[in-house]
């Protein structure tokens, strides 16, 4: 199967026997992996600051220290959801990345085998007789 580069592995029109053949953009894979980790970067930094904001706020309850463990011990459980989301974020774009490069590589690997197997074989056919099978010469 030879690849079509289209958007990123979008179904193609089916081929002449009705098959449906996907087609892969490594550069719009690219950067829609570049936008994914933008966005984990910034849910990061995003977390760091509510984990931040949650201490702050813990430390503000002033006497009221039944109120201050209170929400301490709410706040502990949640204090890295934006980074633990973000982890999940780049170990999956990871797995695209790497994923989407073992399918082209191995797309090429096929299309050299490929022409290398064809380049090996007898190009000169015999001319067709009715009733005659089509040989090798």
């Amino acid at each position: 199967m030879k690849l079509q580069f289209d958007p990123p592995l979008q179904p193609s029109a089916p081929g002449p026997g009705g098959d449906v053949r996907y087609s892969m953009d490594p550069s719009g894979i690219h950067a829609t992996l570049v936008d994914v980790a933008a966005d984990g970067q910034s849910l990061t930094q995003a977390g760091k600051a509510a984990r931040d904001s949650g201490e702050t706020v813990a430390d503000g309850f002033g006497t009221a220290t039944v109120v201050a463990s209170a929400f301490r011990s709410f706040w502990s459980g949640r204090d890295d959801v934006a980074e633990r989301v973000a982890s999940v974020l780049f170990r999956k774009a990871d797995a695209v990345s790497t994923a989407a490069a073992a399918f082209a590589e191995a797309d090429n690997g096929m299309s050299s085998a490929a022409s290398a197997a064809l380049a090996k074989l007898p190009a000169n056919y015999t001319p067709h007789r009715r009733g005659d099978y089509r040989a090798v010469q």
